[in-house]
């Protein structure tokens, strides 16, 4: 053990019980942790003293399972994922994937528009039915936004007519 590591040996800290030292790693040193259910764990000790680590993760568990009352089971999303469906897809795309706004990480400012810096020039798609149509590559990025729009038209707009 370092000089300058504080020795945890035998400290206990929530659910673990510090055994041995192992190493020091970026200024920090790295401890061997015994928990009360038994496994062994590896943990910082800056985690240990400020009370990050309480224990190897069963912890977590616990209270997950404690606290998780209000999670869904995969029975009931699987129905609310039916009445999904009944209302909200129509001829085998969602209307609200049609109408959804646009990532911030989007960098042209209109849907299926991105820069492909490999190629230096825009690439266009639209996603249909679950599935990704490549529409092309621009040099022109007005070029690309006119493609997409038109794609829109001709793709969703019957869609979106259909179900009213």
């Amino acid at each position: 053990m370092n000089n300058h590591v504080y020795d945890l040996t035998g400290q206990k800290f929530g659910r673990l019980t510090v055994v041995s030292f192992i190493r020091s790693q970026n200024g920090n040193a790295l401890w061997k942790c015994k928990c009360e259910c038994g496994n062994e764990h590896e943990v910082l000790a800056q985690g240990l003293k400020r009370g990050n680590v309480k224990s190897c993760g069963c912890l977590q568990i616990e209270n997950g399972k404690k606290y998780a009352h209000n999670l869904r089971s995969k029975e009931i999303q699987k129905k609310a994922h039916e009445r999904r469906r009944e209302v909200d897809f129509v001829d085998g795309t969602f209307k609200s994937a049609l109408t959804r706004n646009i990532s911030t990480r989007n960098t042209s400012g209109v849907k299926g528009v991105s820069w492909d810096s490999r190629r230096k020039k825009w690439q266009v798609s639209i996603t249909l039915k679950r599935k990704n149509h490549f529409l092309g590559r621009y040099s022109n990025k007005e070029d690309a936004i006119k493609a997409r729009l038109d794609a829109e038209e001709k793709y969703f707009k019957p869609i979106l007519e259909n179900d009213k």
